[in-house]
């Protein structure tokens, strides 16, 4: 079984963007990964990674506030975890973002066939989760998808099983959907991880900077991506419904 560890996170900032990240392993790697997470924790005296709280929490002598580097030393123990136990042993990382600025200057008729930023992403990172691990010679590759407890949480269920309704390979490809507690979910807590440092990192993207070190470190296997950041702006989000529109009528969203 292959499994799909996600979390969402938003922000008004920079006109407002919709993000779903997280990583896509076999079990057999998320077993040693749960193993080695919940031993660093206990070692750390620490019940749970909640990344936000955590660098909030953290006590800063001088200086003017946490830098990205700062950011990233603090969190180097996890980020060497999902790097050792993840990333360079086959797994994939997960990262959409969609933008609220540009989602709300499409036409009428072009949000019919997307959705709004937070589904729209959701649901390209689940149709991008199984095209990574799909194998032509394995029909019964499928995935389980496990999501952090959110409000969104219903709004991803009725998502969920409109894809699975209306195309064939997500029919076959998604298995499953479950929503998590984080506190007692390392995979969810890796999520949540990524989740944090592309927040960050969206400031960096928005400024023409690049991505900070935490995030680099989250995504890269041996200094080379093992995702495309897909970043969905005005022009992917009209190229996206064009396609929909262009194949098939029944992908747009009731009246």
């Amino acid at each position: 079984m292959i499994h799909a560890s996600m979390d969402d996170v938003s922000t008004a900032e920079y006109g407002g963007m919709s993000a779903v990240v997280g990583y896509v392993a076999h079990t057999p790697e998320w077993n040693k990964f749960n193993y080695r997470w919940m031993i660093s924790l206990l070692q750390l005296q620490h019940p749970y990674l909640h990344t936000a709280k955590d660098i909030a929490n953290f006590a800063l002598v001088g200086g003017d506030g946490l830098t990205d580097e700062d950011v990233y030393l603090i969190l180097s123990p996890f980020i060497s975890m999902v790097q050792e136990e993840l990333i360079q042993k086959g797994g994939f990382s997960i990262c959409i973002v969609t933008e609220h600025d540009s989602y709300e200057r499409l036409t009428d008729k072009e949000k019919r066939f997307v959705r709004s930023p937070e589904i729209n992403s959701f649901e390209i990172a689940c149709a991008y989760a199984l095209k990574c691990v799909t194998n032509p010679l394995n029909l019964r590759n499928s995935i389980a998808i496990q999501m952090d407890e959110s409000q969104a949480a219903p709004r991803l269920y009725e998502s969920y099983q409109n894809m699975k309704r209306k195309d064939e390979i997500l029919r076959s490809g998604l298995s499953s959907i479950c929503f998590c507690d984080d506190t007692q979910h390392p995979p969810i807590q890796a999520a949540d991880l990524l989740a944090h440092v592309t927040l960050r990192g969206w400031r960096s993207y928005k400024a023409g900077q690049e991505w900070p070190r935490a995030f680099r470190e989250l995504v890269f296997s041996n200094g080379v991506p093992n995702l495309r950041v897909q970043v969905y702006g005005y022009e992917a989000l009209k190229s996206l419904a064009q396609i929909r529109m262009d194949s098939a009528a029944k992908m747009a969203m009731p009246e």
